[in-house]
């Protein structure tokens, strides 16, 4: 029998300490097949967050890295990177940081760069038969960098940087190549839009030679506010790709004589094109594609039938689902469930998966996972708003009678970003300890169609911040956490709904805010390419609309700060500038409020190493502690 311990939520010893958030816990990100073989890109914050690529060998089951020690395979176009490898019949190509250089990684793990020393960038990389075509950004000249299509050979030192084949546009996305390697297909967009705004398809054909580029240009969608994404080519030589104009992101398809619907739901089955080279679906040999969605607040996975519109389930379990590959009758996919961490697993459909890679080799006791719940509400101006609720939750603690456990609200970055129910140890870390976590999916969030997105524009720092603070209050009236301690934490736009509830309303006691933006006009002047006109939707226009930019800003209503701030901060984020976080920590200090700074010297947007990572969430729960009145469990 297991005897309960009746303890102050807060105070529960859990079995994740902040060492535990990063010891053996591997990050798994961009899932390519190259026939049997299976890689991945797998982040180690135990080597500083070094990314590596890794391989499964299918003819022997065994895993190794495909690069030498220290390689750090990422790329860094767009600022978010994506595509930074590229693999077909045995030939890898990488991108590395810090030279970010193109290679050719040989059998032993060492590089051959293929392109030049200096301003250039790459990404979106996909290789073909004795070519690269890759995303280009050129950081030589003044002004914005300049963001091109190029093709690169793999046998030559592409001095000039590579053939440039598509230019013109402020950003070009990931390419698709056809199976033959004649067609090309890439998505394309200008200032002011984000790729989830209004954005462009385009196919041509490829020339011969490699010094050649490509012909025959033409455009397969471009409305106006509508976004599209992601093409591929099937086998027969279709087009498929993803597309709003229904109000969802639901699969289209060219045969030749225009795009058609392939299935229409009002569900989602794309996520917002941050980095490059996301695979949302993938086309099977025999005309069906591998898809996901999301319903009923979680993630689906199935097969969709194009020639009778059935969607079949695929017979994977779990909540969350991306990175889709298929080869042959096989698939491949990361999948994340409400009690283990994401692992990249592969199969056939319908039949059993094997598991190649875990997040976490030592999981997490089933005992100390909360089941996410869906959580829904109604914001002030009586729209539905949606997020994932967790209650504390121990083997062998319970809170004493007739206390209710404080809430920490999750608010995610982007903003257009989504919080997912799959198992996630930075909540699990505060509901082993006995906070109650929410979530949130605010206006604006991936998931909910195009409507629902489009509801944060022109009023970022109002209508989500009005859905953060609703949802919080839900929880407190349906008597499930205590009102007098909620707290709120979040990073990048994230910390930025942290710092603007915390000047807007009263909710909250205390709040924490990784990196996030305090002053918008900073924002809009001082930071990189792809977001430098994101604000203009959000927002307005700059300087035309610098009104509500003051008005929005945190950092011009420090008066008006209720409950402690926490702020946590990279010395190098190139994104959100720290003199941003320089400057609030300051006038908050001199307007006599609650406030700490904390400057990470090494890190940028988003911490990477394990020292950053564990000393962070260590001081923000010892910050709780504070303003809440408990003593922290010590860690294991």
């Amino acid at each position: 029998m297991v005897v309960m311990t009746v303890l102050p939520f807060g105070s529960w010893p859990s079995p994740l300490s902040p060492a535990a958030l990063t010891a053996a816990t591997r990050g798994l990100d961009e899932v390519r097949v190259d026939g049997s073989d299976t890689y991945w890109l797998e982040s180690r914050p135990w080597e500083n967050g070094r990314v590596v690529l890794v391989r499964h060998v299918g003819s022997t089951g065994a895993v190794d890295d495909v690069v030498g020690e220290g390689v750090n395979v990422r790329s860094r176009v767009h600022e978010y990177g994506g595509g930074a490898y590229a693999v077909r019949s045995g030939t890898v190509v990488v991108t590395t940081m810090p030279d970010l250089r193109v290679h050719v990684v040989a059998a032993d793990g060492s590089l051959r760069a293929i392109t030049p020393e200096g301003g250039f960038r790459y990404g979106g990389l996909v290789l073909a038969d004795g070519f690269v075509l890759a995303v280009r950004e050129d950081h030589s000249g003044d002004g914005e960098p300049v963001n091109t299509l190029v093709r690169l050979s793999v046998d030559d030192d592409n001095a000039d940087g590579g053939t440039v084949i598509w230019e013109g546009t402020d950003f070009v996305g990931r390419p698709a190549l056809s199976p033959d390697g004649l067609e090309l297909a890439v998505v394309t967009w200008d200032h002011p839009n984000m790729p989830w705004d209004t954005t462009t398809l385009r196919r041509a054909v490829l020339a011969g030679a490699a010094s050649d580029g490509a012909s025959a240009w033409e455009v397969v969608a471009a409305d106006e506010d509508v976004s599209v994404g992601q093409p591929r080519f099937a086998p027969d030589g279709s087009l498929w790709f993803v597309s709003d104009a229904s109000g969802w992101w639901n699969l289209m398809r060219d045969g030749g004589s225009g795009p058609e619907a392939v299935h229409r739901t009002e569900s989602d089955f794309m996520q917002p094109q941050w980095v490059l080279g996301m695979g949302d679906y993938a086309l099977l040999d025999d005309g069906r594609a591998l898809v996901h969605w999301w319903a009923d607040g979680v993630g689906r996975l199935g097969v969709l039938d194009p020639e009778t519109g059935d969607l079949a389930d695929a017979g994977v379990p779990g909540v969350q689902f991306d990175h889709l590959q298929a080869v042959g009758d096989e698939i491949v996919v990361r999948v994340g469930t409400p009690t283990e961490l994401p692992v990249v697993v592969r199969g056939r459909i319908g039949g059993p998966v094997t598991t190649l890679r875990r997040s976490r080799d030592d999981g997490l006791d089933p005992a100390y996972a909360t089941a996410p719940q869906a959580w829904s509400w109604t914001n002030s101006g009586g729209l539905d708003v949606h997020g994932v609720f967790l209650p504390p939750g121990h083997a062998q603690a319970v809170g004493p009678d007739g206390e209710l456990p404080p809430l920490l609200v999750f608010v995610h970055g982007g903003p257009t970003a989504r919080a997912e129910a799959g198992l996630q140890l930075g909540r699990a870390f505060w509901t082993t300890r006995g906070f109650a976590v929410l979530d949130v999916n605010h206006s604006g969030s991936t998931g909910h169609g195009r409507a629902y997105r489009d509801r944060l524009l022109g009023r970022w720092g109002v209508v989500d911040i009005d859905d953060v603070v609703t949802g919080a209050r839900s929880l407190a009236d349906a008597g499930l956490v205590d009102g007098d301690r909620l707290a709120i934490s979040g990073g990048s736009a994230g910390g930025y709904s942290v710092l603007r509830a915390l000047t807007t309303s009263d909710a909250f006691a205390a709040g924490t805010s990784y990196f996030g933006v305090a002053d918008l006009e900073a924002l809009a002047s001082d930071t990189h390419k792809f977001e430098s006109r994101y604000l203009d939707r959000l927002v307005g226009p700059y300087p035309e609309a610098k009104d509500l930019y003051v008005e929005r800003s945190p950092i011009h209503h420090l008066d008006a700060v209720q409950g402690a701030v926490l702020l946590l901060q990279g010395g190098i984020d190139e994104v959100v500038p720290p003199a941003q976080a320089e400057s609030m920590a300051a006038a908050l200090r001199a307007a006599g409020k609650d406030v700490d700074l904390v400057m990470y010297p090494e890190e940028g947007h988003g911490f990477r190493a394990a020292e950053a990572i564990e000393d962070s969430v260590t001081r923000e729960l010892a910050f709780y502690g504070r303003v809440f009145g408990f003593t922290p469990a010590p860690s294991a």
